[in-house]
């Protein structure tokens, strides 16, 4: 009897393993404290470990008691994100009063910006006034989303936004929730920013679309066919999904 319960008991660690080994692993990036609750970055991989999703999770609490100046937080990406995928870190942005333009983005909202560049690279992005030939100097066709057009100007740490005339804010045909913004600086496409209302994230959100693609990417990875907003559980989950290797 006891050599059967030791033969029952290895053959349930071997199928044990086997099925671990068929799970597709995630990881996690450190959380940091937002508003009463926490925000960590993570990326998930397929089983033959190629990067699949990469995101950031907001815990239960973390869209309350946020400050009306405003917060401004770095997410570091996990280490097994370094060299998988092209983006560099994630800067989540709270605006209590928004930003212009007056009407369309002027309520509290979050910007999500996925950024490719190097966080030391971003931070030294000035105001426009110091460096508009840099501002200025646009990506090359193909390389941002052909239905995109400018806004005006630039930020400093961040660059020149790009948005989709055809979304509700920008044609008139309804109020800003979500959107979808490309970013760029000196002539390369710099981020993707999923740019959100606190209104929108607070109505347990189930969204997930299809990205708009440029045809052209000056650095070659894994980039998202998809971007999701949702709530899962007590938790608010943003992920840009679905990533292929474009070169």
């Amino acid at each position: 009897m006891k050599k059967l319960l030791v033969l029952l008991f290895a053959a349930a660690m071997m199928l044990g393993c086997t099925k671990d080994e068929n799970v597709a692993p995630t990881y996690t990036g450190a959380s940091q404290n937002i508003g009463n609750g926490k925000a960590y970055s993570w990326i998930k991989f397929t089983t033959d470990n190629k990067p699949s999703s990469l995101g950031f999770t907001m815990t239960k609490g973390a869209l309350d008691n946020l400050p009306h100046g405003g917060i401004a937080l770095v997410l570091s990406l996990p280490n097994e994100a370094v060299g998988q995928v092209p983006f560099d870190h994630i800067m989540l942005d709270y605006l209590h009063t928004g930003h212009e333009p007056p009407g369309t983005y002027d309520v509290a909202h979050f910007d999500m910006h996925f950024y490719i560049q190097a966080l030391a690279e971003r931070k030294a992005i000035p105001a426009y006034p110091v460096a508009p030939a840099k501002f200025d100097n646009l990506p090359a066709a193909g390389y941002i989303p052909t239905n995109y057009i400018r806004l005006p100007a630039g930020v400093p740490e961040m660059g020149v936004h790009w948005a989709d005339p055809a979304s509700p804010e920008l044609s008139g045909k309804g109020k800003f929730t979500e959107t979808l913004i490309y970013g760029s600086y000196d002539g390369k496409m710099t981020f993707i920013e999923p740019m959100v209302s606190h209104e929108f994230l607070s109505s347990k959100p189930n969204l997930t679309k299809s990205m708009p693609l440029p045809t052209k990417f000056a650095k070659a990875g894994y980039y998202p066919m998809k971007y999701s907003i949702k709530q899962v559980g007590d938790d608010i989950v943003v992920s840009l999904d679905d990533l292929m290797m474009m070169q």
